[in-house]
């Protein structure tokens, strides 16, 4: 297996490198290959092969992620298999398992499975290394309380949100000691038998109102993250010094962190938006109603996207290797009120203040990323 090489940020300015006669013969290949990704393969509709003597260790951060995104479907064929077996062992513990996940299980709505050994395995280091990926504090948050995190952007995938909260590979239990974070994702995602236990393992739950409310009344520490852009704004994740956010009219985050008194934390991840092209959708158009449609009926939206494959980079599905830089901002606390003295003012105070510091964040730190003159831009899910 052949790998790309390291990656200068589309938006950076900053093309210098190493004189050619100090580099070693690793960087010599990487600035060649930085060149070649950097020229546009997709548009000028030719490939670029990997090189074929690319590090084992990059080999192996490519393999790590190709596993990883196939692993439902690799869960799946293993039930399928289960199902044809002829020892009738297998096949009936199969039935019992898919009877009981449709029927009895609520571990996706009450905690997870979270395992912290599973979530500290060195596979994560490599997963997270692709990119690579990494978590980066600007304050302490006390575990005398609770937190709602809410995640930007969605990206295509959220990998940055998996990679920094749903694994150790990034440190988040040694920068934010007595944080108990639970990610959400959509319930669908559990649908595969065998892969609903390995995302659960890994402190995932969905993201029902039931699941939040569930965490929440556990005690201080206990903490969510929601990728509140969702479905909606995948649609919008490609390179650009504009990063649309679906957040405008998405203020129930806001109201259940009232209900629980629980701090509001925004984190914004430079780079997700840079891992996949898509196809231009822009908003009122004819594939924008299209996969505004199928979204709405599936709760998955389909964006048309190409990142790269595993010996060539022009075309595929694994993502380039673009690095995720995660910020976690400073809270918001909120008092803890009565559901019924929960006005919608109130929600739109706390929901303004929320957008400001999202703001701020991304204003702060987006120069060092070669970001210096991009912006927010705060969509809302009517938006066609």
């Amino acid at each position: 297996m052949t790998e790309e090489v390291p990656y200068q940020p589309i938006h950076s300015t900053n093309s210098a490198c190493k004189p050619e006669e100090i580099q070693s013969p690793i960087e010599k290949l990487a600035t060649e290959s930085t060149q070649l990704v950097s020229s546009s393969p997709i548009r000028q509709n030719r490939r670029v092969f990997a090189p074929l003597n690319t590090p084992l260790y990059r080999r192996r951060q490519t393999l790590t992620i190709l596993i990883w995104w196939l692993l439902p479907w690799i869960c799946l064929y293993i039930s399928l298999l289960c199902l044809r077996s002829s020892n009738s062992y297998i096949f009936y513990g199969m039935i019992a398992y898919i009877i009981w996940m449709a029927l009895f299980r609520q571990f996706t709505r009450r905690g997870g499975l979270r395992q912290q050994w599973f979530r500290r395995l060195p596979w994560w280091k490599w997963f997270a290394g692709y990119f690579p990926i990494q978590l980066h504090k600007t304050c302490d948050l006390p575990p005398d309380r609770s937190y709602i995190f809410g995640c930007h952007p969605h990206g295509i995938i959220s990998l940055g949100a998996f990679g920094n909260f749903s694994t150790e590979a990034t440190g988040f239990e040694n920068k934010f000691p007595g944080i108990n974070l639970r990610l959400l994702t959509l319930s669908s995602n559990f649908r595969f038998p065998f892969y609903d236990l390995y995302l659960s393992m890994l402190g995932l739950c969905d993201s029902s109102k039931e699941s939040c409310n569930y965490i929440l009344k556990q005690g201080n520490g206990n903490s969510l993250m929601l990728v509140l852009g969702g479905a909606k704004e995948a649609l919008d994740a490609r390179p650009s010094d504009e990063h649309i956010l679906t957040l405008k009219n998405r203020k129930g985050f806001v109201k259940i962190g009232l209900i629980h008194g629980a701090s509001l934390v925004p984190v914004f991840s430079f780079g997700e938006n840079d891992l996949y092209e898509q196809v231009s959708n822009p908003r009122g158009s004819k594939i924008r109603r299209w996969q505004n449609y199928l979204q709405k009926k599936m709760g998955y939206s389909l964006p048309l996207f190409n990142g790269r494959g595993v010996f060539q980079y022009a075309i595929g599905f694994l993502p380039n290797r673009r690095p995720i830089d995660t910020y976690v901002g400073e809270p918001i606390d909120l008092p803890k009120l009565e559901h019924d003295k929960i006005t919608p003012d109130i929600v739109d105070q706390y929901h303004k203040l929320y957008m400001e510091a999202l703001t701020r964040l991304f204003d702060t730190h987006k120069a060092k990323h070669g970001q210096a003159n991009a912006t927010i831009i705060y969509a809302d899910d009517d938006a066609k």
